[in-house]
């Protein structure tokens, strides 16, 4: 049997303007800062932030009251600040790095160049960000490379916030999240996630019916994790939101392959071996991703290109059989005596439960409703379940100009899954077993604007 999920379209469309007190958005950061010499705060100071991956600048001047704001940043860095006005001495900060939707606050002092009798020496220090956008928390590009990961999915990271456990945010189901995607919604729109929350790493995501993440972790620049923000821009959720921004390329060349592997020489015995067989190892077990990743200029300090593409394969065995011999039935004829038990039960009593069932659905007779007489159940002992995919991703950035940049980005996924579900409490012959698919294709394009001073702009277009 095979289920098919059909393509499901959506659109999201955002237009977000900010004002000089407005806070950072969902796929940016910014700057904010007073540009002041020993007495009051200086207008018409040149503030100009270079990113530096791109080199690209960005330039704003200050207020009547000294003050600054840039917005439509992109996270990560390094940038460099730069600040100059006539008769000061300009001052440079380097190796600044900004968080995704949040504000970074850096005030400057400035110095008259009359004032100036040796050769100063000007160091950047980062302040604290002071405009956090609520309670959360943010992880950065080098934390994710740095710690370590079971699955490989964004769920290994979001449980640094102390309000979540296993994609539950503040004791909510994982349902009432909201899982975004270079500001576009990447939630499970049909509902084919596991009832439990949190039961698996890819709870309330596109590729959750067939057990895969919905996007390769080598593709993610930062992810913030909010739970009870007061930025109008986050919404539309009740537990927590997961805001994910994607890499991009920059005037660097720079990529790398890699493959993550997992099999039974990395895996323990089962506990209690006594009802599941003897606590062996599963031979069948693996878990594999291989991929590779690139990023590079098109046109330096222009037209940048990066791309990931994964292959992932897992195989699980369910650790609930039942085919040990004896077991099941004779621990029932031992609470019974001896004199007493049915012939017809002493008969099963070499036979587990599984096997009697099964022996009694392929002897079943003849009908009307069993034409061709018999029934075969399926595998009752070992049994493994598969899923596997393949991740395509792309992302182009244009600077247009000073004001105005571009992105494109791609994400695509196939995949397919087998299902046969066993516990404790529900057995299933293999018969039950279905294959499902799971194809996905999402879109973004986002662009970004400022118009002058005190206004800028972010205009997202998704589609899936």
């Amino acid at each position: 049997m095979k289920i098919n999920i059909y393509k499901s379209f959506s659109i999201s469309f955002a237009l977000i303007l900010s004002g000089f007190i407005a806070s950072g958005q969902q796929t940016s950061s910014a700057v904010i800062g007073k540009i002041s010499d020993s007495k009051s705060g200086l207008p018409g100071a040149t503030v100009q932030i270079i990113y530096q991956p791109t080199n690209t600048s960005f330039g704003v001047t200050t207020n009547e009251e000294g003050r600054f704001f840039i917005a439509n940043l992109n996270p990560g860095g390094p940038y460099q600040i730069i600040v100059t006005f006539v008769g000061y001495k300009t001052q440079q900060f380097n190796d600044l790095y900004l968080k995704l939707g949040e504000t970074l606050k850096q005030d400057v002092t400035l110095v008259e160049e009359t004032q100036i009798l040796a050769e100063a020496k000007i160091v950047g220090i980062r302040e604290e960000v002071t405009e956090k956008t609520g309670t959360g928390t943010n992880v950065s590009r080098e934390q994710i490379g740095a710690l370590p990961t079971l699955t490989r999915s964004f769920s290994d990271f979001t449980r640094l916030t102390p309000q979540s456990s296993n994609n539950s945010f503040a004791g909510t189901n994982f349902r009432y999240n909201n899982i975004t995607l270079d500001g576009a919604i990447n939630n499970d729109a049909i509902g084919f996630s596991p009832q439990l929350g949190g039961q698996t790493s890819t709870a309330n995501q596109p590729g959750s019916s067939t057990r895969t993440n919905s996007f390769s972790l080598d593709a993610i620049q930062q992810v913030q994790v909010q739970i009870a923000p007061y930025d109008v821009s986050l919404g539309n959720f009740t537990g927590g939101s997961v805001n994910a921004v994607s890499r991009s390329g920059s005037n660097t060349v720079e990529g790398s392959a890699y493959t993550f592997a997992r099999n039974t020489s990395l895996t323990g015995k089962y506990k209690g071996a006594e009802k599941v067989g003897d606590g062996s190892l599963a031979s069948s077990y693996y878990d594999y991703q291989t991929g590779f990743r690139i990023g590079l200029p098109l046109i330096k300090n222009k037209l940048f290109w990066f791309t990931n593409e994964e292959v992932t394969k897992n195989s699980v065995p369910s650790v609930f059989l039942a085919n040990s011999p004896n077991y099941f039935m004779n621990q029932t004829l031992s609470q019974v005596d001896n004199g007493n038990v049915p012939a017809s039960l002493v008969a099963y009593s070499n036979m587990s439960v599984a096997d009697a069932i099964a022996s009694k659905l392929e002897s079943m007779p003849v009908s009307q409703f069993n034409p061709s007489g018999g029934f075969n159940p399926g595998s009752f002992g070992n049994y493994s379940i598969y899923s596997k995919s393949i991740k395509f991703f792309n992302r182009f950035d244009w600077v247009i100009n000073k004001n105005h940049s571009l992105t494109l980005r791609n994400n695509t996924i196939v995949s397919s899954a087998s299902n046969l579900e066993r516990s404790t409490t529900e057995f299933q012959f293999g018969s039950y077993d279905f294959i499902q698919h799971n194809n996905n294709s999402s879109t973004v394009a986002e662009l970004k604007s400022r118009c002058g001073n005190n206004i800028s702009n972010s205009l997202i277009i998704g589609y899936t």
